[in-house]
């Protein structure tokens, strides 16, 4: 994970740390935080950066300025994925090991106010294992492993307002991003090999794009709608073109290629270096 300071963050399970190193690789520190931690986001225009610690069901701030935790709140069982509001005031985390998700106030990180867990989402089931979220609007969109449906939950009244069934059972969604003006998530499904395109407003699925063998995480650029998704089954990074591409049908094919990077990718992270490294 990149934050605006230019340096690279990264969670080292085994050390139970967040290692700080420069983009050309350079080490920078070494941030000490709860056990196993497993996932990362910032907290837009600030110095924070949340951390879910899966072995200690905790989540960490560490300010990047400082370069130290200053922060730990304790949530449930196997924290993972995390979504932050885009004003920085909430944030969700999964809890894949209780099949439930955590909403955090941040309202008060600025002010060197205390964090904590101002709700608890339950997702239908405890074997859930919510493995990604997504924010859109006021919902909060999960994408679980061993639910055949997408749960969405209003976070105004925290209740489940509704369920995307998708077009396939035992499909394990693994990844989910959200468009931006065009209102669609776009949920990877790890056995079917394919992505999962969902309107926002209708709460339906659109289309199906076959990607190749174990498509995991997701991002979007949102420049021109390009998606990249690890696919850990193909050793590759699926790089998908949706510029000009109506989703709301399955007219038009999607323009796709394949970037060979190595065993096993499962997440993905779009970085501009030339907007975020300090002058030098």
């Amino acid at each position: 994970m990149q934050c605006g300071d230019g340096l690279l963050y990264l969670a080292v399970s085994v050390s139970d740390e967040v290692l700080v190193v420069d983009p050309d690789g350079g080490g920078r520190g070494r941030v000490r935080v709860g056990w196993a931690p497993r996932c990362l986001a910032p907290v837009s225009g600030t110095p924070f950066l949340l951390v879910s610690n899966a072995g200690s069901d905790s989540l960490s701030v560490v300010d990047t300025a400082q370069g130290r935790e200053i922060a730990r709140v304790g949530v449930g069982r196997e924290p993972g994925a995390i979504a932050v509001s885009p004003d920085g005031c909430l944030a969700v985390v999964c809890e894949r090991g209780a099949g439930t998700a955590a909403v955090v106030d941040l309202s008060a990180l600025a002010g060197g106010g205390r964090i904590q867990v101002a709700d608890r989402l339950v997702l239908g089931s405890v074997h859930a294992q919510p493995r990604a979220v997504a924010l859109s609007g006021a919902h909060a969109v999960f994408a679980c492993a061993r639910l055949d449906v997408l749960p969405v939950v209003d976070l105004a009244c925290g209740r489940m307002e509704e369920g995307v069934r998708l077009p396939a059972v035992g499909t394990a969604p693994a990844g989910i991003a959200v468009t931006g003006e065009g209102g669609y998530a776009l949920v990877t499904l790890e056995r079917a090999g394919a992505l999962a395109v969902v309107d926002l407003l209708e709460w339906t699925v659109t289309r199906m794009v076959p990607l190749g063998a174990g498509p995991r995480g997701i991002t979007i650029d949102p420049a021109d709608a390009t998606v990249y998704c690890a696919l850990a089954g193909q050793r590759s990074l699926a790089v998908v073109h949706l510029d000009g591409v109506d989703l709301s049908n399955t007219d038009g094919t999607p323009q796709f290629e394949e970037i060979p990077v190595g065993a096993g990718p499962s997440s993905v992270a779009l970085v501009r270096l030339e907007d975020s490294l300090p002058a030098r």
